[in-house]
C-alpha cells in the first residue's frame, strides 16, 4: 500500500463518508413507496441523501445491502463498517472513518449498474458486480472538504459467500459509468466487462 499525504482522503475514505452518513435516509418505513422517486430525504443533522427509485436495480438483494450498508454506517459503528468490506481488500481507518463522515452534507445517487468483472485466475469466465456513483457534497470549512468539496464516488458491490461486500472498484470501471451519468443517452443495455 502506497503512502498518503496527510490530510489526503483515500476512496475507501470518501465511501466511508458516503456510507456513514447517508445511512439513515435509507431507513425502511412502512409508507416508504409513497416518497416520490428523487425527493431528498433528510439524513444526520443536515445529511441530506437522494436515491431516486429509478436507479435501483431488479436484483432487491443488492438494494437491500446497500439499506442496510448506509443504515450501518449511520451509526457511526467503526466494526460494523469494517464488516461490509470485501475480505480481499483493508478498509480504511478508524481515524479516517470518524473524520470523514462528519463533513457530509448531500449524498447523492448518480448511478447503480450491473456489470461483469473478468476473475483472475480464468479470463473466460467473469462474475457479475454493480457499480455505484455517488456524488458526495462536504462542507468546505471541514478538514475533509478543504481539496474538493464535491466529489463523485465510484465503488462495487461483489458477492463473497453469497452476501453482498462493498469493494474498490478498477479504474476502467470507475471512468465508464462516469461517462454513463455524463451522456444518459448513450446507455447501453447490454453491461460491459472488466477485467
Amino acid at each position: 500500500m502506497s503512502p498518503l499525504r496527510r490530510n489526503q482522503l483515500t476512496f475507501p475514505s470518501l465511501l466511508a463518508i458516503v456510507l456513514l452518513t447517508s445511512a439513515s435516509g435509507c431507513r425502511e418505513e412502512e409508507n416508504a413507496s409513497a416518497t416520490p422517486p428523487s425527493t431528498p430525504v433528510t439524513g444526520l443533522a443536515s445529511t441530506e441523501l437522494i436515491f431516486p427509485d429509478s436507479l435501483r436495480v431488479a436484483d432487491e438483494s443488492a438494494n437491500i445491502f446497500v439499506r442496510a450498508a448506509l443504515s450501518q454506517c449511520a451509526k457511526g459503528n467503526y466494526e460494523a463498517f469494517r464488516a461490509l468490506w470485501s475480505a480481499k481488500q483493508d478498509p480504511i481507518s478508524r481515524a479516517e472513518f470518524e473524520e470523514g463522515w462528519q463533513a457530509v452534507h448531500r449524498i447523492e445517487v448518480r448511478g447503480l449498474q450491473k456489470v461483469l468483472l473478468a476473475a483472475d485466475q480464468d479470463a473466460a469466465a467473469s462474475e457479475p458486480v454493480y457499480v455505484l456513483l455517488v456524488e458526495v457534497a462536504l462542507d468546505p470549512e471541514a478538514k475533509a472538504g478543504k481539496r474538493a468539496p464535491l466529489r463523485e464516488i465510484v465503488m462495487m458491490l461483489v458477492r463473497e459467500h453469497d452476501q453482498w461486500r462493498l469493494a474498490s472498484a478498477p479504474k476502467a470501471m470507475r471512468d465508464w459509468i462516469k461517462q454513463q451519468n455524463a451522456a444518459p443517452a448513450n446507455n447501453s443495455a447490454v453491461s460491459p466487462s472488466f477485467a
